[in-house]
């Protein structure tokens, strides 16, 4: 009896240890991938290593917890704590899973605001894996928990298991509450998921004080309205948005062993391109408001935490359908994604769109299916081309919007099915190429402009030479070319500008007078804004400003936004332009909060 029982207790510990090092296994995982971004690489190794299994200990905790409350008899508790610790665990993969698959961690808000679409993540996973991720999803949610519960049954319940698994908590607490390295200054890239999911200063409300003083006497520079004559060039325009497309597919923009979109890189050279356009935000979402409303994607509080994602940036006069439709413009939404998704449809329709389609549009009948249900970009481009020919109103001139898709990770090339970034923007880079050819036997360049850009930098790791050519702006820049027109501009265009530019800058060009806010670029004279500004993905209370040559980090606190690194040149006035922005948001509904 003493023998089996001394045997028990070994396979106890045993069981034990073989848990913490799966759980040291899991962070040194997050710690390879963390490093893949050069932004999230220490120079100092073992000081980030120590650093990030100190927080992850905090988690630890929680399992060895775990584990001993299911270290009992009774089978409804056992089952009960078990569920909950592979719970714990599925989260976990969860965000190794995302920082593998789009170089950011797993935040709740973003699992509420994608999983309102349950469908995406289906897509998502087949487009991926196959059907291997369906007896995968069944290994981790029914087999392995049903396996440790008979294990912890059959291991953990004498008084020996449990005080081991009681000192393993104690020296996990031990380890979590010793002094860390606070001043290092990517906080996402140590801490552990459920700090990284603290409600932060980003959904710190102002004080009634402070709102009511702010609100009443709001900065001119965001009030006054400036006009000026506008050129009054008239004729067509095309912005072309490719998913995901970034400064380092570019051979022209960051040369490289990248090089995916050689076409466009010829196209730009023929004609004009900026290298130094910034996205605005670091989403999809966040791309579509800078573009077609003119107004930065700040956060408002709680907005991490709410699936209205486009709450409160609703048409306005500037935005850019709603300008241009004053000077008898027609304008056009078209993308082969689905509008439903977030919202965006009906969104779309209060900017002021006159023509709206998506992936439901009769062309793409019969058609392959990718992600968000989407055809391939070169349908895309066939229906444009279509609707100009066929359905576009000939007495007006048009400024039509195209959304991509198939650019969006896993980056599925429509040719071989295949997960291949090189591969999914080679093929839209062809396809571009040839909607290119289809407007010039349009004639459309005569009088007609094209714009070619992104929506944002794509959600993959930054890479060492992004932040050697861009530093802190690695995960803003984009390719932005210029094609046709009657605009002076050519070549390399090194005027910084931004998404929030393009409103103004196009009702500047095509019509006799334009309004705009003190500050604001023109993308076509040359004109640059006086700071540019980026939300940023993994600090999700941080804005990135760029202004001339200073760079600053701000963080947003309430009452208490600051700068937290660099230089912000008069940096009261810009903290509390952003403040207001923010405020004139209100605050959000806090979506996850409820359903937690």
């Amino acid at each position: 009896m003493t023998r089996k029982r001394v045997a028990t207790t070994h396979r106890a510990w045993l069981f034990i240890l073989l848990t913490q090092a799966t759980l040291v296994a899991l962070a040194f995982a997050r710690l390879h991938l963390v490093r893949q971004s050069v932004q999230g690489a220490d120079e100092c190794f073992s000081c980030q290593a120590s650093t990030l299994i100190q927080h992850e200990s905090g988690l630890w905790v929680l399992v060895w917890l775990l584990l001993t409350l299911a270290s009992t008899q009774i089978r409804a508790i056992r089952i009960l704590f078990i569920s909950v610790l592979w719970s714990l665990i599925l989260v976990l993969l969860a965000d190794i899973f995302t920082l593998q698959q789009f170089g950011l961690r797993l935040y709740l808000a973003d699992v509420l605001k994608f999983g309102q679409q349950p469908q995406f993540f289906v897509d998502y996973m087949h487009e991926l894996l196959g059907w291997l991720w369906i007896p995968l999803l069944f290994t981790v949610i029914i087999a392995l928990p049903w396996f440790t519960s008979v294990l912890t049954r059959r291991l953990l319940v004498s008084w020996q298991a449990r005080t081991g698994l009681l000192l393993m908590a104690g020296l996990s607490l031990l380890l979590y509450s010793l002094p860390d390295r606070t001043s290092h200054p990517l906080p996402w890239t140590y801490l552990n998921l459920l700090e990284a999911n603290w409600p932060g200063g980003v959904n710190r409300e102002f004080s009634p004080q402070y709102l009511e003083e702010l609100i009443s006497h709001p900065p001119p520079s965001l009030t006054k309205k400036i006009c000026t004559t506008g050129q009054d060039i008239g004729g067509d325009v095309i912005i072309v948005a490719v998913e995901s497309l970034s400064a380092y597919h570019s051979e022209l923009l960051l040369p490289g062993p990248m090089n995916v979109v050689p076409l466009l890189d010829a196209a730009a050279r023929q004609n004009s391109w900026w290298d130094r356009f910034y996205a605005n935000g670091f989403t999809t979402d966040h791309g579509l408001i800078a573009l077609l409303t003119g107004q930065l994607p700040v956060p408002a509080v709680n907005r991490y935490s709410s699936i209205q994602v486009f709450e409160g940036y609703e048409g306005n006069a500037t935005s850019l359908p709603k300008r241009l439709g004053e000077d008898g413009y027609f304008s056009a939404f078209l993308t082969s994604g689905d509008l439903d998704f977030l919202g965006k449809g009906d969104w779309l329709k209060t900017l002021g769109f006159d023509h709206i389609e998506g992936s439901e549009q009769s062309d793409y009948t019969g058609a392959e299916r990718f992600g968000f249900g989407a055809v391939s970009d070169d349908l895309l481009f066939q229906r444009t081309i279509n609707w100009l020919k066929n359905e576009r109103p000939g007495s007006r001139p048009v400024v039509a919007f195209v959304e991509t898709v198939t650019t969006h990770p896993p980056f599925i090339d429509p040719v071989s099915g295949q997960a291949s970034e090189a591969a999914a923007f080679r093929f839209t880079d062809r396809a571009l190429a040839d909607f290119v050819a289809d407007l010039e036997d349009l004639d459309y360049f005569r009088n007609g402009l094209l714009m070619i850009t992104s929506d944002q930098r794509s959600l993959t790791p930054i890479s060492p030479e992004e932040t050697a050519a861009f530093g802190a702006a690695a995960g803003a820049r984009l390719p932005l070319v210029v094609m046709g027109g009657q605009h002076s501009l050519t070549g390399a265009q090194s005027t910084p500008a931004q998404m929030t530019d393009l409103p103004y800058s196009l009702d500047h060009y095509l019509t006799a007078q334009a309004c705009h806010r003190p500050g604001q670029g023109n993308l076509f004279t040359g004109q640059a804004p006086d700071c540019i500004y980026q939300a940023d993905g993994n600090q999700r209370n941080v804005i990135y400003a760029f202004c001339g040559m200073n760079t600053a980090k701000i963080k947003m606190d309430g009452d208490k936004t600051r700068v937290i690194e660099g230089v912000l040149p008069d940096a009261q006035r810009r903290i509390r332009e952003l403040n207001y922005l923010r405020a004139q948001l209100g605050v959000k509904e806090a979506n996850l909060r409820i359903l937690l």
